[in-house]
């Protein structure tokens, strides 16, 4: 998983200037927003924080600041944002997130979670379990990235496969967009999951926003296979590692 930069591989310094949309003000010019080549939904893009610093694909404490920063900027409630680690669908190790609008609402929006540790809670009723800190369980911006970024981190150093996704969440199912929420699934390995001809379960995925790979698999696929496959990825190396998170997180409060 903590594989180096390499400069003969492809990666984001290589990007013309026609798929550069911007720069997020950044006296160096280093934080950009570019095009997607391969979207999957609406406006898919890529944050590439700290671009010709050449990091490899994984999270920075700075990098997750900005991911926040930016989805924070907008009011827009279809506005998701997604990272995948290396060994969880990353195809390019150079560090980005995607960001994109799914223009649906969705379950992980506003179901239930567990009390869990701090202001941490767990993603139980729903067959990808996880991790979630809502902006509404802590104090200010930086108490939210620093929270999941404890976890993140520790997954990053210990060499464990994940999936982060954000977006807006609702207080209640009835309630407005008021609240966001940061989704962090622990995950097996790409190379010890079994073979899936349906859709690869990245980020998007495990959020429940599903890319089907091919026609004949859209109109056979049914809610039961997909919680199989949801599962298979998720269940084992969560049960493993629950009960290590929250002593980290203790230790933290």
């Amino acid at each position: 998983m903590n594989q180096l930069f390499n400069e003969k591989q492809f990666n984001f310094t290589k990007i013309v200037s026609e798929e550069q949309i911007m720069n997020l003000d950044n006296i160096d010019k280093d934080d950009i927003i570019a095009v997607n080549v391969s979207p999957i939904e609406y406006c898919h893009s890529l944050l590439l924080p700290q671009r010709c610093k050449r990091l490899p694909q994984i999270i920075t404490k700075y990098s997750l600041f900005k991911a926040i920063e930016l989805f924070s900027l907008s009011s827009s409630p279809y506005l998701r944002m997604a990272f995948n680690s290396l060994c969880a669908h990353a195809s390019v190790n150079h560090l980005h997130w995607h960001l994109y609008y799914l223009n649906w609402r969705m379950l992980l929006e506003y179901i239930d979670l567990e009390e869990y540790a701090g202001p941490v809670q767990i993603l139980e009723k729903y067959p990808a379990k996880g991790f979630c800190i809502k902006y509404s369980n802590v104090q200010n911006m930086d108490d939210f990235v620093n929270w999941a970024f404890l976890i993140v981190n520790y997954l990053q150093n210990t060499e464990i496969a994940h999936n982060v996704y954000i977006t807006r969440g609702k207080l209640s199912i009835a309630e407005e967009y008021k609240d966001i929420r940061i989704y962090i699934w622990v995950r097996k390995s790409m190379t010890g999951v079994k073979n899936i001809n349906a859709f690869n379960p990245a980020a998007p995925e495990l959020f429940g926003h599903l890319s089907i790979k091919s026609e004949e698999t859209y109109k056979n696929i049914t809610e039961e296979h997909v919680m199989r496959i949801l599962r298979d990825v998720t269940e084992v190396t969560f049960s493993s590692i629950v009960a290590e998170i929250k002593r980290l997180i203790e230790y933290a409060e």
